[in-house]
């Protein structure tokens, strides 16, 4: 994981908030609610202890959480005074404790190459290739990634492309807001990734423009997508819809 990061690879956006911040500032220092607890009968356990307003359903809340009160190796009696902090105590030994070995493995693996530094040390801007961003993807995400390579200017050529690169930039739009086609789908098409890395793409994509082909053409080893020049956009956004649902997966664009 260390490895594809410092390289520009994908990066690994499936942490939790929870476990992220377990990376920048260490298990000890991070609370945990009941709500962190992804098992529904552990955190059901807990939250009823958390719930009981009177002595009786304190117990029987206790009664229920025995197995896990004990594993975590919890002795002290719990009170109505003291039931918040012993559930959360409890929740943080189930999230955290419980799984501290390979934590500290996965942990120790980012070392490599100085990424758990820079995940300490600049914590806001590392945080994107570690959590998933709430963003979607737009129309400007990709169309901004592309370097246009255009036949030379004035030429008939130049022209045409010129059509056809709006009938792109209209085509993306189109993506953004339909289900034909997403702009996931789009992107996997020419590069085999369904999101955009953080570090971005190496080698900077590039656009190009073919006219002995209807349909689109990729090279998603150099992330070089050749569209086809068309007279009609509807003609354009069929042959481009045909291509890209037909063509799924790394190296079969």
């Amino acid at each position: 994981m260390a490895m594809s990061i410092a390289h520009g690879g994908q990066s690994p956006c499936f942490l939790s908030e929870l476990m992220y911040e377990c990376l920048q500032k260490g298990p000890d220092n991070v609370k945990v609610k009941t709500e962190d607890i992804t098992d529904e009968e552990t955190r059901s356990q807990l939250q009823l202890i958390l719930q009981a307003q009177t002595d009786s359903q304190l117990q029987d809340a206790v009664a229920q959480a025995a197995s896990l009160i004990s594993l975590a190796g919890h002795n002290v009696r719990i009170t109505l005074e003291n039931k918040q902090e012993t559930a959360l105590d409890l929740a943080h030994w189930y999230v955290l404790q419980r799984t501290r070995a390979p934590f500290e493995r996965f942990r120790d693996g980012l070392t490599s190459l100085g990424v758990l530094d820079a995940l300490q040390n600049y914590p806001v801007q590392s945080k994107c290739l570690f959590v998933k961003a709430e963003k979607a993807l737009t129309a400007n995400d990709v169309e901004n990634l592309f370097q246009i390579i255009h036949s030379e200017r004035g030429s008939n050529a130049f022209q045409a492309e010129c059509r056809t690169m709006a009938f792109w930039q209209d085509y993306l739009q189109d993506a953004e807001i339909e289900n034909n086609v997403s702009l996931e789908d789009v992107l996997v098409f020419f590069t085999g990734c369904d999101s955009i890395p953080a570090l971005g793409f190496s080698p900077k994509p590039s656009l190009e423009f073919i006219t002995c082909s209807r349909f689109p053409v990729a090279n998603t080893c150099e992330n070089i997508l050749r569209i086809p020049v068309h007279a009609v956009y509807t003609s354009f956004r069929s042959d481009m819809d045909f291509a890209i649902r037909n063509s799924p997966g790394f190296g079969r664009a």
